[in-house]
C-alpha cells in the first residue's frame, strides 16, 4: 500500500437517535451532577471558616482580643460567619435553581 493513501472508512449508517429512556437517564445524571457540585461548594465555603473558628476558640486569648471597644475578635468572627452562611445559602439556592430547574422541567415532560 502506498504511504500517502489510507483506506477509506467503511460506510456506516448513522447511529439511531437515543431513546427516550436514555435521554431521561442523561438528564437525571446531569441534575445529580449539578446538585453535587452545588452541595460541595456550599460545604467547602462554610466548613473552612467553621473549623477555623473552632480551632481559634480553643485558645481563649484569641477570641477575647479586643477589636474596638467592647467588640471582641470572637464576636466579629461569629457575625462574619453568620453573614457568610446566609450569603452562601442564598448563592446555593440561586445556583441550584438556575442549573437544576431546566433539567427538572425536562424530566417532568
Amino acid at each position: 500500500m502506498h504511504p500517502r493513501f489510507t483506506p477509506a472508512p467503511p460506510n456506516r449508517p448513522p447511529a439511531p437517535p437515543p431513546s427516550y429512556d436514555a435521554l431521561r437517564k442523561q438528564r437525571a445524571e446531569a441534575l445529580r451532577a449539578a446538585t453535587h457540585r452545588a452541595q460541595r461548594s456550599f460545604l467547602v465555603v462554610n466548613a473552612i471558616p467553621f473549623v477555623t473558628g473552632i480551632v481559634l476558640s480553643c485558645f481563649t486569648d484569641v477570641p477575647a482580643a479586643s477589636v474596638h471597644g467592647h467588640l471582641t475578635l470572637g464576636l466579629v468572627w461569629g457575625v462574619l460567619q453568620c453573614v457568610l452562611f446566609v450569603a452562601s445559602a442564598w448563592r446555593y439556592e440561586t445556583r441550584s435553581t438556575r442549573s437544576g430547574d431546566p433539567i427538572e422541567e425536562s424530566l417532568a415532560r
